[in-house]
């Protein structure tokens, strides 16, 4: 069971809470009504169905069809011919019945709507609207439910059984370059809180340091996907980052997700390096450490310029006049130039700026001087993923190498069918002619 608030605007929509239980849907309704007529049939008929997988499966899917059945009338009879030893059976349901088998799976069904409202600071007063998807839904005592918690209705606007794929494709083509949609903005939030482990009790410490954990909460729950976050750590060698659910309770998963191996970089002696650690949170919800960078500040002499001018002189270049700023017509350096016009606008001898005959723009000596300035200088740092659960490199190219086989198969049976067809179009042409 799945829940999710979100808000709706004008070609835009934002995921508020999202709020789930892994272990409540549609099948646990179908094994209320299979363990019931299991032992039903085996005190009647004397039949142990659990002991044959075959009649297992042909009760589930009985089973299946009586729950949506019961969706729409009270009462709903089965029968199965040949079940189990050459054995017929036949069983009948009513809806209240199955409801009072159904109680300890309905009770479940209000947890997820308290959280996910809980999580998004909302009541059910500002419930706008209620919409049920999933063809587990059509069970009427979960509508019922739903009416009392949120008061209000829930719409069936949507196809409860193809609308999660629609939208799946429709997301889908709105990330693609290759197709052209009408633009809609989906921003999603991440049901889960992410933190990052490392060995010491703060990001100085180093490796050595035994049995001492620090996490840090990077991407709490309800984060905006996709999104970047940049860590810094000093380190006098190659170290490891764990990444890792906050919360691991409910969750049916290990709380580790992953590990990173970032190094080997080269320090100083008896200094730490500055690294600085890129974790990526993409728009599928998948969390990496996406680049490492070594930090260095290095110094390096950068040449400064120092004016001999006298004080004077400058002052009366910037309070000239905006109209005596005009460049000579065969000037060279037209900075300097333009500050010396500047300089000598309002003495005699002197029009527009430019000086009369045998008069020269007054020479500026420029000294320079090497000054020591700070640069920092960026490396990448190497970066080993391992995550935990996930196939090896092996396994992957066994696959690969399984698929391009089942691949060619295929291939290999559509072409001889055509073949075989194009033979037989052959032969029916012949004798017609």
């Amino acid at each position: 069971m799945q829940v999710c608030i979100a808000g709706f605007k004008k070609g835009q929509l934002k995921v508020l809470a999202h709020s789930f239980d892994r272990s409540l849907g549609g099948r646990d309704f179908d094994e209320v009504l299979f363990h019931h007529f299991a032992g039903k049939f085996k005190e009647e008929y004397k039949i142990d169905v659990l002991q044959n997988a075959r009649a297992c499966l042909r009760l589930r899917a009985s089973c299946e069809k009586m729950k949506k059945m019961l969706s729409a009338n009270p009462v709903v009879p089965m029968n199965i011919e040949c079940l189990m030893d050459e054995t017929d059976v036949k069983g009948i349901m009513k809806r209240e019945e199955f409801e009072e088998l159904s109680l300890p799976i309905l009770e479940r069904v209000k947890g997820p709507l308290e959280k996910a409202l809980a999580d998004a600071g909302l009541s059910v007063d500002d419930i706008h609207m209620v919409e049920v998807v999933g063809s587990g839904s059509r069970v009427p005592a979960i509508n019922k439910i739903l009416t009392e918690f949120f008061k209000k209705e829930p719409r069936r606007t949507m196809n409860a059984s193809e609308c999660v794929a629609k939208g799946a494709a429709l997301q889908c083509a709105i990330l693609s370059p290759t197709f052209k949609v009408r633009e809609f903005q989906v921003n999603e939030s991440f049901p889960f809180s992410i933190s990052l482990a490392w060995k010491g009790s703060g990001p100085d410490a180093q490796d050595t340091v035994p049995d001492n954990q620090q996490s840090s909460l990077v991407f709490p729950k309800g984060n905006p996907i996709p999104s970047i976050k940049a860590l810094t750590f000093y380190r006098s060698g190659t170290f490891t980052i764990d990444v890792q659910y906050s919360d691991a309770s409910g969750q049916q998963t290990p709380s580790r997700i992953s590990t990173y191996t970032i190094g080997p970089f080269e320090v100083k002696q008896s200094e730490k390096a500055k690294v600085k650690v890129k974790v990526r949170l993409n728009v599928h919800g998948i969390v990496s450490v996406d680049l490492a960078t070594l930090l260095e500040e290095e110094e390096v002499e950068a040449s400064v310029s120092k004016e001999s001018a006298s004080e004077p002189t400058k002052m009366d270049a910037d309070e000239a006049p905006a109209d005596a700023a005009a460049a000579p017509p065969n000037g060279n350096d037209a900075d300097v130039n333009m500050q010396d016009a500047k300089a000598n606008a309002d003495t005699p001898g002197v029009e527009n700026g430019i000086p009369e005959n045998g008069d020269k723009p007054a020479q500026m000596d420029v000294d320079d001087t090497k000054v020591p300035k700070k640069k920092v200088k960026k490396t990448n740092v190497p970066v080993a993923e391992l995550v935990y659960g996930a196939m090896s490199p092996a396994d992957v190219q066994k696959a690969s190498e399984k698929e391009y086989e089942m691949a060619l198969q295929d291939r290999v049976m559509e072409e001889t069918k055509d073949k075989k067809n194009a033979v037989e179009a052959y032969v029916y042409d012949m004798r017609n002619k």
